[in-house]
């Protein structure tokens, strides 16, 4: 996993939020995309079995779906290709 670490440890922020709140819920949601992509970098570091690919996929929508959402916003929000993108 050449220099990719973890973008934290969801189960030591049970009571906490995984990414900061925005001032809004635009940028609230800024946020979450940013972590998500953090997510999937890491994971895209991990291999490509079929447990990884599976999470990878639900990343992905997530990533998208969020990106998407922010764009009709007026955000300025991208999800971008990756190697196991298919």
């Amino acid at each position: 996993m050449s220099g990719v670490v973890p973008p934290g440890n969801s189960l030591d922020e049970v009571n906490e939020s995984v990414s900061e709140f925005g001032a809004d819920v635009g940028q609230g949601l800024v946020n979450l995309l940013n972590r998500i992509s953090e997510e999937v970098a890491y994971n895209d570091a991990k291999g490509d079995n079929a447990f990884r690919l599976g999470v990878h996929d639900g990343l992905r929508f997530a990533e998208d779906a969020i990106a998407k959402l922010l764009k009709h916003h007026g955000y300025a929000a991208q999800s971008s290709p990756r190697e196991l993108d298919v």
